[in-house]
């Protein structure tokens, strides 16, 4: 990670730059301020993801998941565990789900570093880290196989006088006392070999709440919290034993064993030992998330990425493929204006990357997902403006002045699209795990650069050009010829056919059945070979010889261990004999000794659960937004539409033989961003014609589809290009990705127009609802807020 100081320095300075920004209104000090803001964040951006290096011949300074570059891969293994009794405790799949819950917390606290774990067996983990550094994996073990089994014990008061006696003459020990082992460090042996403690706890790590670092003068310690029972039982056992040693015991070692002063009843708990700053906080880390069985790692090898080298140079490819198709389509359709879009778009992309790179967040496919949609809002708010621009043009206002009012009017509905999406990005994160979190920093970085390229960067370049002189008019294509269409008269069939069309898409999954879902959310097998010595094969040739034999959906890694190569593939149940058989007969020279594993999924049961609480939270949030700040009859519009879009989406998917997987995540999240944010921007043009005139409710809502009709369509065509080239050109992880969104882009596009505002419209008539009332209350009882408060005389 980049210096902590330059960082907080850094952006605290480009925040003050944007608030000042914010509340400047003279002209030239806001285009010096805009100047320099968008400058300092290119170079912020630029030095935060070592921008500079590929004219070094260096990489960029981006860490990238398991999917994309490959990493490290640990198979462990659960023992039994021992009851209080000192029984043997098997171990159980609830063992196994509560194992890997735990390793996540210590491993990838933040959910930002793409790591998997998937249940293999009946007791055994397998474990994949992107992008692990040989310094780091001495500590990734450490925190793998520590227990982190906690307890309290009183010592015996004449400990080490009897455990000296024992050693000299032998005999036994009191009954109701053993002896432990204190921890012992290299060069720095402890004052006392073992302890004499209690042979049952009277108090263990259950309790801990939370547990941290502290740097005191005296050296390195671990404090805790205990939950509220913990603190009572604490406090009790500390009061009733004052004046007697008190063992802090981890995995069976006496850590320190310090004499009770006095009665303790914070709560809290304060651990020394002589802890290096790596060692301490791996502890720290393990009290709070302990496990309950040990753990031993069986083997650990280096592995490809899952989708294979030459799927993600096909996804580069394609995807800059698709970027130039937007990127020449801005061009030709906008002209001057649609260059100056681009410059934004750039930043925007930089500080995407510049984030991920700047906090050590890892890029993976749902992030790429994230990306899409980030650049699709971009264009959006860039093609709102311009729309609003061409509107003030042809009512005769001067270029600046036309300028002024475009960014002006266009600011409503890009504020509340983006952060509509950016209030589902921040609680997906919150709530979300693993996967999900990957999408959700792309999205919540790229949302805040998205604001940042179309409101502040492209108008400052735009009154660079128009004050010097350099721009005295802007012309733009026009293919959507303008006028008055009488959408909501056709609303009827629309609505039938998509609302059969969202049931036929739900039961598909009944139709189909578990071949509806793919190995990543219902396990499967795992089947691997050696690679024969000087063999000329690698992952690529398998995978291609499997979909050659017509078995899809697999995974196919290379790993690299230190007997030689391996290749893995995971298949279906079913298939694992068929990928056995199918391999050992086309490579018999080159792979051997097939074996097959039976794995789990490696979507959890948890994270699936947890990912749908974050989904229907965010969408529970947008709803509540849209209430307040739009009433409920427009709510209600677009959180049907929102279902109907993502249901038809991932239905239609299924039926066109795709299987649902980790990629359906990203592609599903993005659709859902998508459909909200068109369904926003002809809301709120609604919204301000309700403002502005006097009219019938039904002709304002065609009158504000049809001016909005141009944006909309614009905004599906950017989208779909990139979309198209993936699909057609890439791999088929890149297929599983672009099809979704595709579909989902075409159904959000129609949506908009022949649902969501249909719906509200019918909302309003059912329960006799005024939208003109409504909308102009709100605006009122805002007005009012906002006025300073009037001095009494």
């Amino acid at each position: 990670m980049k210096s902590l100081t330059f960082t907080f320095l850094g952006g605290a300075a480009l925040i003050f730059l944007l608030m000042y920004y914010m509340g400047t209104t003279e002209h030239r000090k806001k285009k010096l301020l805009g100047t320099i803001l968008t400058v300092a964040v290119s170079l912020f951006c630029i030095w935060a993801v070592d921008g500079l290096n590929p004219f070094f011949g260096k990489p960029l300074n981006l860490k990238m998941g398991m999917d994309l570059i490959g990493g490290s891969e640990f198979i462990v293994e659960l023992k039994p565990g021992v009851t209080e009794k000192g029984e043997e405790k098997k171990v159980s799949p609830d063992s196994v789900q509560q194992a890997i819950a735990t390793l996540q917390k210590r491993l990838d606290p933040n959910g930002s570093l793409g790591l998997t774990m998937t249940p293999q067996g009946d007791k055994q983990i397998l474990i994949q880290m992107p992008g692990v550094e040989p310094s780091e994996i001495a500590d990734v073990r450490q925190k793998i196989q520590q227990t982190a089994h906690l307890e309290f014990r009183l010592v015996h008061p004449q400990s080490e006088q009897i455990l000296m006696q024992q050693k000299m003459a032998g005999g036994g020990i009191e009954p109701g006392f053993v002896s432990m082992p204190a921890r012992q460090r290299a060069g720095k042996p402890g004052a006392s070999e073992a302890y004499l403690v209690k042979s049952r706890p009277q108090m263990d790590g259950t309790h801990v709440s939370e547990a941290w670092v502290a740097y005191p003068p005296t050296g390195i310690e671990i404090l805790m919290n205990f939950d509220s029972a913990g603190a009572e039982l604490f406090g009790e056992l500390t009061a009733a034993n004052v004046g007697q040693r008190f063992a802090i015991i981890v995995d069976g070692e006496v850590l320190s064993a310090p004499v009770i002063q006095t009665a303790i009843t914070g709560g809290h708990c304060v651990i020394t030992g002589d802890f290096e700053e790596s060692e301490a906080r791996n502890l720290a880390t393990a009290l709070q998330n302990p496990l309950k069985n040990p753990m031993q790692i069986l083997a650990e090898t280096t592995v490809s990425a899952q989708f294979g080298q030459q799927t993600i140079q096909q996804a580069v490819y394609t995807g800059i493929a698709g970027l130039i198709m937007t990127a020449a389509f801005l061009l030709i359709y906008y002209r001057l204006a649609g260059l100056i879009a681009l410059v934004g778009l750039v930043v925007n992309m930089l500080m995407v990357f510049g984030a991920m790179s700047l906090f050590n967040f890892t890029m993976t496919m749902p992030g790429i997902a994230g990306i899409v949609l980030t650049v699709g809002m971009a264009v959006d708010a860039n093609v709102l403006i311009y729309e609003r621009l061409r509107e003030e043009m042809k009512a005769g206002k001067p270029l600046a002045a036309a300028l002024d009012a475009s960014f002006e009017k266009a600011f409503s509905a890009i504020f509340d699209a983006n952060f509509t999406t950016l209030i589902s990005a921040i609680i997906l994160f919150a709530l979300g795990s693993g996967l999900v979190k990957g999408f959700a920093i792309t999205l919540t970085v790229g949302i805040i650069g998205t604001l940042l390229g179309a409101l502040v960067i492209t108008r400052v370049v735009f009154n660079w050009f128009t004050d010097s002189g350099i721009i005295k008019q802007i012309k733009v294509t026009q293919i959507i010829p303008e006028g008055k269409f009488d959408m909501l008269s056709k609303a009827r069939p629309f609505i039938i056919g998509s609302f059969s069309l969202a049931a036929i898409s739900a039961s598909s999954f009944i139709w189909k059945g578990e071949d509806a879902i793919g190995i990543d959310f219902r396990g499967g097998a795992i089947t691997r070979f050696q690679v024969a010595p000087n063999a000329n094969i690698d992952a690529h040739s398998v995978e291609k010889a499997l979909m050659d034999a017509g078995i899809n959906g697999t995974y196919v890694q290379q790993n690299n261990t230190g007997t030689g190569s391996q290749i893995s593939v995971r298949s279906d149940m079913d298939d694992g004999k068929k990928v056995q058989d199918l391999l050992e007969g086309k490579f018999p020279d080159k792979l051997t000794g097939g074996s097959i594993d039976r794995v789990g999924a490696s979507i959890g049961k948890d994270l699936a659960i947890r990912s749908s609480i974050a989904f229907g939270v965010a969408m529970l949030a947008i709803f509540l937004y849209l209430v307040f700040f739009y009433e409920m009859s427009f709510a209600v519009g677009a959180i049907i539409a929102l279902f109907h879009d993502c249901v038809i989406t991932i239905g239609l998917a299924v039926l066109l033989g795709q299987q649902l997987s980790v990629i359906h995540i990203g592609a599903l999240l993005t659709v859902a961003g998508y459909s909200i944010n068109d369904t926003i921007v002809v809301f709120d043009r609604i919204r301000e014609i309700i403002r502005s005139r006097t009219g019938d409710i039904r002709d304002i809502m065609n009158e504000a589809i049809s001016m909005t009709l141009s944006r909309t369509l614009l905004t599906g065509v950017t989208t779909l290009g990139p979309m198209a080239a993936l699909y057609f050109f890439g791999g088929q992880a890149m297929k599983d990705l672009s099809l979704p969104i595709i579909i989902g882009v075409l159904v959000g596009t129609y949506s908009s127009i022949y649902i969501a505002a249909p719906i509200v419209l019918w909302y309003a008539k059912k329960t006799g609802t005024s939208l003109r009332r409504q909308v102009l209350d709100t605006e009122t009882a805002r007005e009012t807020a906002n006025k300073p408060p009037v001095a009494a005389s």
